[in-house]
């Protein structure tokens, strides 16, 4: 039967048929002759432009985009960013790379390296060397990096300390509260006579003089970045700008309210390098 069919439809390929449509009531609306062949040729090419409009859409839009686990034209372009952004990378590092090995041949006296770096060819980063010969500027370079400047890889010098040696004694007192960063105190409370003059403990130029709630406080610096402070004074006897000496009175602990007898309180800061540390490391109240 099936291959009766077979053949039916093979001697009948150039045979005109009628194809119509009707409506509901049987009505014919449309009719057209065609032959079973030219039906055929008609569905593949249908077909075909379907799925070339199809390749075209997937081709030239972001429409796969939005399929999951798909890598369409945006994540293309990224990867593409991605690797054009890694090779300029890769070249910065060389031309980084190359400044530090010449930076390390400088320090160690002998002559710098310069080194071209070669268009990429086959996924390498090819280098030309050239021996140069050393010059006053890679001599002042290695100064700079071995001194104690600003650029310098050295730490702080020995000499840049306090020592006992250097420091006298301001007033006599008695250490009431001692030196607390973690409790906000950063120096040391001290109790001393009504009428007691105080001085500065090293050499240096007064940089502040101001009234406060408490009282005067004067502060002074002093070399290697050493600053002294002296809070709660009855009278300051310095200005601004002024020069001192070690041992020379810069206030004193009397003022118009203080008894005579009666121990008045007072304050004395050490900071160096911009940080607070104790006065009872350097001086023997």
């Amino acid at each position: 039967m099936a291959n009766g069919n077979i053949r039916y439809i093979l001697k009948n390929l150039g045979k005109r048929h009628r194809i119509s449509i009707t409506d509901e009531g049987g009505k014919e609306v449309w009719y057209s002759f065609s032959t079973a062949l030219r039906t055929a040729l008609y569905a593949l090419l249908a077909v075909a432009v379907v799925f070339i409009a199809s390749l075209l859409v997937a081709a030239y839009t972001k429409i796969l985009d939005i399929v999951p686990n798909y890598d369409g034209i945006t994540s293309r372009e990224r990867m593409i960013e991605n690797i054009i952004r890694l090779d300029s990378l890769e070249r910065e590092l060389g031309y980084m790379q190359v400044y530090a090995e010449n930076v390390a041949q400088i320090m160690e006296g002998r002559s710098p390296v310069v080194r071209t770096l070669s268009p990429i060819s086959e996924d390498k980063i090819t280098s030309d060397k050239e021996v140069v010969a050393p010059s006053s500027l890679d001599s002042l370079l290695r100064g700079e990096l071995e001194g104690t400047g600003r650029y310098g890889l050295n730490t702080r010098p020995e000499k840049q300390k306090i020592t006992n040696a250097e420091i006298l004694l301001p007033v006599k007192a008695e250490v009431l509260e001692s030196f607390s960063p973690a409790s906000g105190r950063y120096g040391v409370r001290l109790s001393v006579g009504s009428i007691e003059q105080v001085s500065a403990v090293q050499d240096g130029t007064v940089i502040l003089t101001t009234l406060e709630p408490e009282g005067y406080t004067i502060q002074i610096q002093h070399s290697s970045n050493f600053i002294s402070t002296y809070r709660g004074l009855g009278q300051a006897h310095k200005s601004v700008g002024e020069r001192v000496v070690a041992g020379e009175a810069i206030g004193s602990t009397w003022n118009e309210e203080t008894s005579a007898g009666e121990a008045s309180e007072m304050e004395i800061q050490f900071w160096f390098d911009g940080a607070a540390v104790n006065p009872e490391n350097y001086i023997r109240f």
